[in-house]
């Protein structure tokens, strides 16, 4: 074999192994972040959630025989994780929140594999307040799940990059819907210059504030005409919102999409911040 021989022998053998890295690299299967069980209550319920780490979430109702399937987007499987983080961070050995009263309740079982290790966290919906960044996760996958068992249309919740703020401090919030369907979503604004979204603030008082998106003037004089809007498939909406807190204390926001309090579909979030 002469040196010409020889090169072309070596491209070939270079492109093969390009090629087989390829072909591994598609076939390998995504890796499973999460997976949480729902069972009990009067219906004896019995649900299974998958989450992998390209997005996808695979669902199974195991009492039914009903499975579904959803892929997220980047954005939101990014959010995802960091607050699967957050949880590892504050609970690292998981935690077990035990009911406390009541028969008939749900029993949630959520599994989180990281860096090679299995951590659990049980609670059941009569364990009382759970643990903040436990919420904060449990929040979004409830979100994700309803749309992924078919329960319903639109994602929607809140987020910030802190749980914990000191007084005084301005925190930022960013109120997120999005379509993953197949199909556009109407829906309808008291007037073009309403929000998209409603947003309630609670203070520790006991006072309430609402919150409107960060350059949204509410005195603005605005046509009183009801306004079609559309969440296209596959769209999302924005909307940041800022706060400045001035109580110790945990405030609640409580958010709504779409604004209208008569809307025919209405979706709600919650969001605890904690002020020291």
């Amino acid at each position: 074999m002469n040196g010409l021989e020889m090169k072309v022998f070596v491209g070939i053998l270079v492109m093969l192994a390009a090629a087989t890295v390829i072909i591994i690299a598609f076939q390998r299967k995504p890796e499973k972040t999460m997976e949480l069980t729902v069972s009990g209550g009067f219906w004896a319920r019995h649900e299974k959630y998958e989450y992998y780490s390209n997005g996808s979430i695979i669902f199974k109702d195991l009492a039914r025989n009903k499975s579904g399937s959803s892929v997220i987007p980047i954005s939101t499987n990014d959010e995802l994780l960091r607050r699967m983080k957050t949880l590892l961070e504050a609970y690292p050995d998981g935690l077990k929140l035990e009911p406390g009263s009541g028969a008939d309740y749900f029993i949630y079982k959520l599994i989180i594999y990281s860096n090679g290790r299995t951590v659990t966290y049980y609670w059941t919906d009569v364990s009382g307040e759970l643990p903040r960044e436990l919420h904060y996760l449990a929040s979004l996958l409830r979100e994700l799940n309803s749309f992924t068992s078919g329960s319903s249309k639109i994602v929607f919740y809140l987020k910030t990059d802190r749980l914990v703020v000191n007084k005084g401090e301005t925190l930022k919030i960013l109120a997120v819907a999005f379509n993953p369907a197949q199909e556009d979503f109407p829906y309808a604004s008291p007037t073009p210059c309403s929000p998209d979204f409603k947003i309630y603030l609670k203070s520790p008082s006991g006072g309430i504030t609402e919150l409107y998106p960060v350059g949204h003037d509410p005195e603005k004089p605005c046509i009183q005409v009801i306004q079609n809007r559309v969440l296209e498939a596959g769209g999302t909406i924005e909307s940041e919102y800022s706060y400045a807190f001035s109580e110790e204390g945990t405030y609640v926001l409580e958010a709504f999409f779409p604004y209208a309090e008569w809307s025919e579909t209405r979706y709600t979030y919650t969001l605890t911040i904690l002020v020291q």
